[in-house]
């Protein structure tokens, strides 16, 4: 039986008896994920991606949908490209109960769909991921566990025929995770390759999944980031899977339309590493499935033969089982989540920090700095998001000299930079140590058993020019300055096509940061405003904004 259903096949997706043996299994998997993943949010340790969220959702709760944000990475858009449904749901749900409930979802629908499939005799495939899944939970990717769970449930309604619910589904996968909905369109891929004969019953799902696409790639395009680094090691271990998941389905007729998944998501792994985008190294996160995975495909070969099956199973629970294993562990070791931790630092940064300079906190595991300074209005050189580290951050994850290291702080407007005793990211290991080694050139001006807080010897402001200039002050999605004069000024803010000032012109710096031309001396304002003109210019690559009024 296939994922898109034969018309012959209809009395095979009527619904579910409430007392059926498959109604049960699907509960039962529902039932261990939420107690799995409950008890990992509640009495584990943090999230690695935790920081992240509960900043980002903080963000909403306070703004709205504030498209543009700041305190981060010298100004970035906000939950736009990233998502748009999981931010609203964690304010009115809270992080830890969603973080269930899209697990459970989650469960729920994946024994449904192989139970759907194959029948009994995967049924393992469905339990394992009920205890394996929950596992994300130790990465907090949760708006990626909000789409996969929307995804399963789209592919459930596909095999019932329902395809208005796929699309409301499909788009809410996207509008939860792009990340979610590129790997529902690669499964969905790998499925139509193998049922390519039946062609009528791919193209209405297929053109849903292409016009969805369309309008993800439309707003990269009008909202445009960084890029997400994918490793070797990251791109040989997920190549490793996709080929064992293509030889041990090959020649088992019911794994059939499974053997093109594996060469379809082979081909979008290639891709991801090849082409830098947002996607990196992140197209890899299939891995928190891999164990259910491997023992779907293994149970349709009934385990044979057993050494075979045995190796290509523990290398799976390898590849599945590893990132939660070192996720548990860095989130235990991390003192920095508590709020009590920062409270000196953040003391000492608001007598001593005016608007016209940035602090970068050296990155910690957990990435904390970015929620609890950022949520004192202390603007970041750094955030949480990755991908916004490049190419601007860059040279933070290479071997670190005092020199470049000065020119990278003074170019963003940093003043202090803030350096714990928290365990480091692998991101700031050179920066660390730069600074504990004493060979950077700043200075200490602060210290407490846990913080020490450098200052930078001649600090460049974020905002000069031809004369002295001040900014007033500097909000979320607004900048006010006070420009002594007419010329050109740089300010150490992102660029975008949506910021607007009265009677003067912003353009787009080589560094990508904004250059200002006032019309007359005076205070002038910087607000992010978005419309449909500057939504067609963003399109058309406008890198100057002109108000002669």
């Amino acid at each position: 039986m296939e994922l898109i259903p034969r018309p012959e096949a209809r009395v095979w997706f009527r619904r579910l008896p409430k007392a059926s043996p498959l109604a049960r299994e699907a509960i039962l998997s529902a039932a261990a994920a939420a107690t799995c993943a409950a008890l990992l949010v509640w009495l584990g340790p943090p999230g690695a991606d935790l920081a992240e969220h509960a900043y980002q959702r903080t963000l909403f709760l306070h703004h709205g949908f504030a498209l543009w944000n700041n305190f981060w990475y010298a100004g970035r858009y906000s939950f736009v490209t990233y998502s748009v449904l999981y931010y609203p749901l964690a304010a009115l749900l809270g992080i830890k109960l969603l973080a269930v409930a899209t697990v459970s979802t989650a469960a729920l629908a994946f024994a449904v769909v192989v139970g759907r499939q194959w029948g009994r005799a995967v049924r393992w495939s469905s339990r394992t991921f009920a205890v394996v899944w929950a596992g994300i939970v130790l990465s907090a990717a949760f708006p990626f566990a909000l789409g996969a769970a929307l995804a399963l449930l789209a592919m459930w309604t596909l095999q019932a025929r329902k395809l208005g619910r796929f699309a409301v589904l499909a788009a809410l996968t996207l509008a939860a995770s792009p990340l979610a909905f590129l790997l529902l369109a690669l499964l969905l891929a790998g499925f139509g390759v193998s049922r390519w004969r039946d062609r009528s019953a791919l193209l209405a799902p297929g053109l849903m999944l292409a016009g969805f696409g369309a309008i993800e790639l439309v707003l990269w395009r009008l909202f445009p980031g960084g890029r997400y680094p994918f490793s070797f090691a990251e791109l040989a271990a997920a190549v490793t899977f996709c080929v064992l998941g293509a030889a041990v389905t090959w020649r088992v007729e019911l794994a059939g339309s499974l053997r093109w998944v594996f060469v379809v998501y082979l081909a979008a792994c290639l891709a991801a590493y090849l082409i830098p985008s947002a996607v990196g190294e992140n197209v890899a996160r299939l891995r928190y499935a891999a164990v259910p995975v491997a023992v779907l495909i293994l149970s349709l070969r009934r385990w044979r033969p057993l050494p075979v099956c045995l190796g290509a199973f523990l290398l799976a629970a390898s590849w599945n089982v590893t990132p939660i294993a070192g996720q548990y562990v860095r989130g235990r070791a991390d003192p920095a989540a508590k709020p009590s931790y920062w409270t000196a630092a953040i003391g000492y940064l608001r007598a001593h920090l005016t608007p016209a300079y940035r602090v970068e906190a050296v990155d910690t595991t957990g990435h904390w700095p970015a929620v609890y300074l950022a949520e004192a209005e202390i603007p970041l050189a750094r955030g949480g998001f990755r991908q916004d580290d490049f190419p601007q951050n860059e040279l933070l994850y290479d071997d670190l000299a005092p020199a470049p290291y000065l020119r990278w702080l003074r170019g963003l407007g940093v003043r202090f930079v803030v350096l714990t005793n928290a365990p480091t990211d692998y991101s700031a290991r050179g920066e660390a140590a730069l600074l504990r080694g004493g060979r950077s050139g700043l200075r200490p001006v602060y210290r407490t058993a846990t913080v020490t807080i450098f200052e930078v010897p001649s600090p460049q402001p974020i905002l000069t020019g031809p004369a002295p200039a001040r900014i007033l002050r500097l909000t979320a999605t607004r900048v006010i300055v006070d420009l002594p004069r007419p010329g050109s000024y740089r300010l150490a803010v992102r660029f975008s096509p949506y910021w607007h000032a009265d009677a003067a012109c912003l353009t787009r710096g080589a560094d990508g940061m904004t250059t200002i031309k006032p019309r007359q001396p005076g205070t002038l304002q910087l607000s992010f405003r978005l419309n449909a003109g500057s939504a067609l210019a963003a399109v058309g690559g406008r890198t100057r904004i002109c108000d002669d009024h």
